[in-house]
């Protein structure tokens, strides 16, 4: 069972979000304001983490910073709205594990709180767009993407290779199909990758991916490195 902390000062909110996760069968919720969201997580010890950065009675960027130090973090995404763009970009650079729009679909909020559960990213569209807008500010600056490439070059082929997977979104599984590899021997390479980046999610590394203009879309190489 997967348990899922909803972190929102908005009793409606909340309460409505919690409502439509445990509608699944395999997902369970809690719920709890910003001020005590810290005590709770230790509490009920989650697997994900739905925070709304601008929560009031505490500095949303310090909460996050303090769940991602935990001794078993949990994964967490920050609930936004399209007015708080700049916010996203912040907390996805400190390691959050993606974001949601606060209005997102049922069927969308589920598939997304499982697919964070078993560590993958999930970004709405705002998200996406913010993102893809500020690598491409990086593009002109030649120091960001030559730091990029020279830290892609540290990778093993195959490790570049599953990066740019990472970067293209495609899950552990996805990427174990595309290359004919277990699951497990996915996840190690891409905690291989983490280590070797500096990063500690899929966004982080799909960052460098993009700052590096790692092609995207390669075919499979029939050996590991």
């Amino acid at each position: 069972m997967t348990l899922t902390l909803i972190v929102n000062d908005d009793p409606l909110l909340r309460a409505g979000l919690r409502m439509i996760i445990e509608s699944a069968d395999d997902l369970e919720a809690r719920i709890a304001g910003g001020a005590e969201a810290l005590a709770e997580a230790r509490r009920w010890r989650p697997d994900v983490v739905l925070l709304d950065i601008r929560t009031g009675g505490t500095n949303g960027f310090a909460l996050l910073k303090d769940l991602l130090e935990l001794s078993d973090p949990p994964r967490v995404a920050v609930l936004s709205s399209p007015a708080v763009g700049k916010s996203v970009l912040t907390a996805l650079r400190m390691g959050a594990a993606g974001c949601l729009l606060k209005d997102t679909g049922p069927e969308e909020l589920l598939a997304s709180v499982r697919a964070l559960a078993v560590g993958n990213t999930v970004l709405s569209t705002l998200a996406a767009s913010l993102l893809m807008a500020e690598l491409e500010d990086d593009a002109e600056h030649s120091d960001a993407s030559s730091e990029a490439r020279r830290m892609a070059e540290s990778l093993s082929r195959r490790e570049h290779e599953v990066l740019t997977m990472i970067a293209e979104g495609l899950s552990n599984a996805d990427i174990g199909r595309r290359l004919m590899l277990g699951t497990g021997t996915v996840k190690d390479c891409v905690s291989d990758i983490f280590n070797k980046l500096g990063v500690v999610n899929r966004v982080q590394a799909a960052v460098i991916a993009y700052r590096a203009r790692l092609p995207m879309g390669s075919p499979p190489t029939p050996e590991a490195a």
